[in-house]
């Protein structure tokens, strides 16, 4: 990444933008599972609720994608993105039935979309080759400061209300609306964002002109040819889908199990600073280890870490111990499957490859909370979390074989 000053602020102000868009996101939907629980909802129904936040931007992913792949100017789509995932989690603060909390889960996983593909199309359009996983790495740092902020403040706001009771609802409406509160300072730090002047008139120029084949609309078939795309969008899948179910499923089992809300924020908390710790560390592990085995280190290192987290909830040092390393391994492999999916394209294909992985991870964010809304229903709410750690055991598996067989 060039290191001008302009380039620094610019970086900056996105993360801090990243960081504020996800205290709203990771404060309000574990919030909404306790909002489930007070109005009667079973596993299954959190399972339903967790999916519907992925399923429409399911749908719009690579359109997104390539929207981005054309703008002059991402600061749009990224305010814009933020205005719609504060009126989901302010749709969901005031909604009494299950079936608003639904529609503004809706409308607040769209506004992720559009932030998250905006946000990723700026670092790899502003970043040089050699610094895409620092980019990457110190952006999706911002969204685990708000992973991290955001469980520990709604832990400690409904500390003392009792999980599954009517009673509790005020409470948990209150936390909602803070959470929501977020957005509006992201969106007018947005307003501040000056991209690099330099790389944003070359990136123009290349996708103005049609002489290039690679300056086409690419297919989804052409992306998912490239070699390695596969891979690494299964690898992504199941790393997100996980923290999806952790932030949907663990504050069930902690109710479960009649573990307070406000250790469940912490733990919450414990993962997303980890997270954080892993992705500062990216650059210097980077120099030493080749970027495939730090992907299936953290792929097998997730599963292994996360598996003994439903049976030790209730153990402060064993829930909290396994809990960090598993964030730490969580928090390695979304940058670096992002930049195997950038290096792995033309360069004007880099926005609709970023959109097209958002897509896979979208997929997995609906079809993985509908299983394990499943898998709980038999197995209590730790199916949900044994579930992902076979999902990441396999596609480190995969991963290996690949490996190997290149």
């Amino acid at each position: 990444m060039t290191t001008s000053p302009e380039t620094r602020s610019w970086l900056w102000v996105l993360i801090g933008a990243a960081l504020l868009n996800q205290i709203t996101v990771h404060l309000v939907r574990p919030t909404t599972t306790y909002k489930l629980v007070a109005l009667d909802a079973d596993a299954t129904t959190v399972g339903l609720v967790s999916a519907a936040y992925s399923l429409l931007p399911l749908l719009a992913a690579m359109s997104l994608g390539s929207l981005a792949q054309r703008l002059p100017s991402l600061t749009p789509l990224l305010i814009g993105g933020t205005v719609a995932t504060g009126s989901g989690a302010a749709v969901v603060s005031s909604a009494e039935h299950v079936m608003g909390i639904a529609a503004g889960t809706t409308v607040m996983g769209v506004g992720q979309l559009v932030f998250i593909i905006a946000g990723q199309s700026a670092v790899a359009r502003y970043s040089a080759g050699s610094e895409l996983d620092r980019g990457f790495g110190w952006f999706t740092a911002g969204f685990a400061g708000g992973q991290l902020v955001g469980p520990l403040v709604g832990g400690l706001l409904l500390d003392g209300a009792t999980a599954g009771e009517p009673a509790s609802l005020p409470t948990i409406d209150l936390a909602l609306w803070l959470g929501t509160a977020a957005c509006l300072p992201a969106a007018i730090l947005l307003l501040l964002l000056r991209p690099p002047h330099r790389e944003r008139r070359s990136v123009s120029r290349a996708e103005s002109s049609g002489r290039s084949p690679d300056s086409t609309k690419p297919k989804i078939s052409a992306i998912l040819g490239r070699p390695g795309i596969g891979s690494a969008m299964l690898a992504s899948l199941c790393l997100v889908a996980t923290v999806d179910i952790l932030t949907a499923f663990l504050p069930l089992i902690g109710a479960e199990a009649g573990v307070s809300p406000a250790w469940i924020g912490a733990l919450l908390a414990v993962r997303a600073g980890t997270t954080i710790a892993s992705r500062f560390l990216l650059p210097a592990l980077r120099r030493r280890v080749r970027r495939s085995t730090l992907v299936v280190a953290a792929l097998t290192g997730s599963a292994l870490t996360l598996a003994p987290i439903p049976l030790t909830i209730t153990s402060t040092l064993l829930s909290a111990t396994t809990m960090a390393a598993a964030g730490f391994f969580l928090g390695l492999g979304q940058p670096l499957t992002m930049s195997q999916v950038v290096e792995a394209v033309p360069r004007t294909w880099q926005s609709s490859a970023l959109a097209l992985r958002l897509s896979g991870n979208r997929l997995g964010q609906v079809v993985v909370p509908l299983a394990a809304g499943a898998a709980a229903a038999p197995a209590g709410a730790g199916g949900a979390v044994w579930l992902s750690c076979l999902l990441l055991a396999g596609s480190g598996i995969e991963q290996l074989a690949r490996r190997r067989h290149r």
